[in-house]
């Protein structure tokens, strides 16, 4: 089975959450492991970008169902990753920021996995791949 057909077998079956988890922790792992390679950096950060343009775009989606305090508070984090992604591509500066607040998001969609409903934007199917 190819690469391609095995991811696909995965989402049909995942939860948007579970996509939504796995997705940043591959923004993640792109973060952390472009180190002082310019070239995967800026592809990590182009990722980390586009992510966030799928999530805003869920958010602001007049059929997301989310509170709207929630829904606020998810848009004002989605552009400040954005605005952050951006920056970190014309400088150096650490990457920590971003895989940080990533690693929130994960841990807050793990916690809810654990104990009620989804409060996450929802991925829509084959909306992104790393």
């Amino acid at each position: 089975m190819s690469a391609a057909r095995y991811a696909a077998s995965q989402d049909a079956t995942a939860s948007p959450r579970d996509i939504e988890i796995r997705v940043f922790r591959t923004v993640n792992g792109l973060l952390a492991a472009s180190g002082g390679d310019v070239a995967a950096r800026a592809s990590a950060l182009h990722k980390v970008h586009r992510l966030w343009s799928i999530l805003l775009s869920d958010l602001l989606d007049k059929r997301n169902g989310l509170p709207p305090g929630l829904k606020g508070s998810l848009v004002s984090l989605g552009l400040w990753a954005q605005r952050e992604s951006l920056a970190r591509m014309s400088d150096s500066d650490s990457l920590q920021p971003l895989i940080a607040l990533h690693r929130d998001l994960i841990e807050g969609l793990e916690a809810q996995d654990r104990s009620g409903p989804a409060m996450a934007p929802g991925i829509r199917r084959g909306a992104y791949s790393a």
